[in-house]
This record gives structure tokens, sequence and C-alpha cells, in this order.
């Protein structure tokens, strides 16, 4: 691979992103950071399917490689694309300084297409009326932004974080996401990869990861990150998984239909990042393993 400016490595959950990463890193000298919007949480490693060990906060280490911005905030707390621009900046800065290549590896495209190509003027986040919304239910919160911006609603039903900053965004300004969508100038020189993985390979990886996590600790994470005193409507766990928990512990599920739910939410949420990537010109695809 051609070493200029920066480089992303993006692709659906259980494309091997990371470990393609450290693959990268280990041939040009490179740091990897982090471009996963549930590894920003602390506590929470085997949900988020944390690689490494964390050294301290913002930092983990990879088989040798340096990985930044994991563990950065804590479960009851919020970030968003402009803080992520924001850390990576920074951190962008630290690796160039220390003469080596910034690897930015994820899969959350709203980070990747910011940090590319900066952030569209949106409304500032209006706290007061964000805990509104978050008194109400997931569906209520589809059913209100389907009537005003149908586009995200059915884009984000499974989100509740983004439904409501999608409704945020649309009662403040009285626009729709797509426009407040304007034309802008590239932030880096870059290069952007995008793991490929066959849909029968994807899908049977993501069943065993969800299965192996809920059997492997991410239950008695959920359990630990409740007794510290989160509460369980919490931002951290309110994504895939966690939700699913949240759920099994109040016996409202068994675990058996935890692991099929969990599983395949995480398709689905797989198959919406494959669809975006395929429809962002800046990307060379590689075939994964």
């Amino acid at each position: 691979m051609e070493n200029t400016g920066i480089i992303i490595i993006s692709g659906p959950t259980a494309s091997g992103k990371t470990k393609k990463a450290v693959e990268i890193c280990k041939e040009i000298n490179g740091e990897i950071i982090s471009c996963d919007s549930r590894q920003i949480y602390k506590y929470l490693d085997v949900g988020t399917n944390k690689g490494g060990i964390l050294i301290k906060d913002g930092i983990r280490e990879i088989n040798g490689i340096c990985q930044y911005l994991t563990d950065i905030i804590n479960p009851d707390e919020t970030y968003n694309a402009a803080e992520f621009v924001r850390d990576a900046d920074l951190k962008i800065s630290e690796i160039y300084k220390n003469k080596k290549v910034p690897v930015i590896a994820g899969g959350t495209g709203l980070y990747i297409k910011a940090l590319l190509y900066g952030l569209d003027d949106m409304p500032k986040s209006d706290e007061s009326l964000r805990n509104d919304l978050r008194n109400k239910s997931q569906e209520e919160l589809y059913k209100h932004l389907l009537k005003l911006d149908p586009e995200s609603a059915e884009k984000n039903r499974k989100n509740p974080q983004r439904l409501i900053r999608a409704l945020e965004i649309n009662i403040l300004s009285g626009k729709t996401l797509r426009q407040h969508i304007k034309p802008k100038r590239q932030r880096y020189d870059f290069k952007h990869y995008s793991i490929v993985v066959d849909n029968e390979v994807l899908y049977g990886r993501i069943n065993k990861r969800c299965e192996h996590m809920v059997e492997h600790g991410m239950i008695e994470e959920t359990i630990k990150v409740l007794n510290m005193g989160y509460d369980k409507n919490c931002s951290a766990l309110s994504g895939i998984g966690y939700k699913h928990i949240i759920q099994y512990l109040d016996k409202k599920i068994s675990k058996e239909e935890l692991i099929t739910e969990f599983s395949k939410d995480t398709r689905h949420y797989a198959k919406r990042q494959k669809t975006w990537l395929k429809t962002q010109a800046d990307i060379g695809f590689i075939h994964g393993t």
C-alpha cells in the first residue's frame, strides 16, 4: 500500500479492520487511531470487541502497535463526530511528530466522513430538549422523526442516540439532516481502503462472535457497570448487544433470545455499513479473509 498522508481502514463489523490495521502499521511504521463509536466507552471491552491491552485511558497496545481513542469517556457520557475530529486531529499531529503514519481504523462512517471532509453546520446539542427526548421510547422517537425526516428515521431506526440527534437537529433548525449537507473540502491527503467479506462468511462470523461475547463476559461486564451506579438507559448500554443484555437481566427475554436478537441486529448493522461504504467514491476495496 502506498504511504501517503493518513490511511483509513474501514469495513463492516467483524470484517477484520483492526487486524488489517496492525499488519499495515508494522509494514509502514504506523499507529492506529480507533474510529469506533462504541469502543470510546470505558469498562465495556467484551461487547465492543476491544483488542490488546489498555495501557491507560485512551491508549491500548495491540501486538506491539499503539491504538488511540478507545476508553475515553464514561458509560453515561456522550461523544459526537465533532469531538472525534478534534481528538483525531490532535493524535494525527502527534503521530506525525513522532515520524510515524496515522492509520485510522473503524466502522463508524460518520466519524470517517467528518474527519476527511469536515462537518456540516448543524445546531449544537440542547440538553433540555435531549432530556425530553430521552423520556420517549425508541418507537416513539422513530415515529416522531418519521413525520419530520423519513430518510433519517429509516436509516437510524435501531439507534436511539442517532434518532435523538436527528430529532434535535430538525426541531432546532427546521431542516432535515440531508438539507444540512454541503460540499466540503478534503481535510487530509489520504488513502481509504475498505475490507470486503462475503456475506455468508461475514454473517457466520458475526453469529459466532455474538454468542462468544455473551458466553465469555459480556453479561458480567454489563452487571459490573450497573453495579458501579450507571443507569441501564445510559448511552453506552443503549447500543446493540448491551440493550439486549439489559432485557435479559430484566427477565424479558431468555439467553437464547438474547443471542438471537443480538446476532440479528448486528447483521443488520453490518448490512447498513456495507451499503454506506458502497456509496463512497473515495474508497478502494480490499478482500478480507
